[in-house]
């Protein structure tokens, strides 16, 4: 029986290339221009040699790591099952979908998720922002568009608007983490993305450590319409993505911007929100 450590001797004495990672993507660049285009692209050979590269290299869970069965793509379905769903009965969507409206900015919310410490959606979340996984994003934005029209029903929207990270931090990371999630929810709503709508204008400290008034002061003043595309606001409707609310600070500031310049309605959209015991 040909092993693949077998295969890939042979190939190997073959004069054929090993490196099958490098067959089917070609190097990762970054347009510093527009930095959230940065991406891993499939190569011309993918098509034709992908059955032996996932011979040689089966496709392992992203959450998990254990090896996907054939109608799986990217995480396996236990991990998928193992994430707590959230609908509009649950208390958690009720006190956060109060909690946001009542600071007048923001007139509804759609979120799929509990957010849970040390959970497989914490893994994935993990991966999306930090280990250069930004198609995880993409994933976790289809199931949001797919729960859109049972939160927000009866909404016609201008379009999507990630929160957006400071430039320094994006050049860091190659990319947006809220904008890949908007891309999933257009795939799922047909949806247009306005990606540089809004910009922010000043590094903040990350959100983890403050309790609610820090994070409000933290991230006051912090965003601004991009100057290019005011005309757009004007009587427009928007739904702001972010990964994860949790005091809902930083997608509230985003809306009263947006509202400043005269949008008619602000809606907030993450993948999950956390409760009290959960905070990221």
């Amino acid at each position: 029986m040909t092993t693949p450590a077998r295969l890939k001797a042979q190939l190997g004495q073959a004069g054929i290339s090993t490196d099958l990672h490098g067959l089917f993507f070609e190097n990762r660049t970054t347009d510093m221009s527009c930095p959230y285009k940065s991406f891993m692209r499939i190569s011309p050979f993918a098509a034709v040699l992908r059955p032996l590269y996932e011979f040689v290299y089966p496709p392992t869970c992203l959450a998990c790591e254990n090896h996907l069965k054939e109608d799986e793509r990217k995480i396996c379905s236990a991990c998928w099952s193992s994430i707590r769903k959230l609908t509009v009965e649950d208390e958690l969507y009720r006190d956060k979908l109060n909690e946001l409206t009542s600071r007048g900015n923001i007139a509804g919310l759609a979120s799929v998720f509990h957010f849970e410490k040390d959970g497989t959606l914490q893994t994935l979340i993990h991966h999306l922002k930090y280990d250069d996984m930004p198609r995880i994003g993409i994933e976790l934005g289809k199931f949001v568009g797919e729960a859109i029209p049972a939160m927000i029903a009866n909404v016609s929207f201008t379009g999507l608007v990630p929160v957006p990270l400071h430039p320094a931090k994006e050049r860091e990371r190659g990319y947006n983490q809220s904008e890949f999630i908007c891309n999933g929810i257009s795939k799922a709503t047909g949806m247009k993305i306005y990606p540089r709508l809004l910009k922010r204008t000043r590094h903040t400290q990350t959100q983890t450590k403050l309790n609610a008034q820090e994070r409000k002061e933290n991230v006051a003043e912090a965003f601004e319409l991009n100057p290019r595309h005011a005309s757009t606001v004007a009587r427009a409707t928007f739904l702001i993505v972010d990964d994860i609310i949790t005091t809902g600070a930083t997608i509230d500031e985003c809306a009263s911007v947006l509202k400043a310049h005269g949008a008619d309605k602000v809606f907030a959209a993450s993948v999950a929100v956390p409760d009290h015991a959960h905070l990221p």
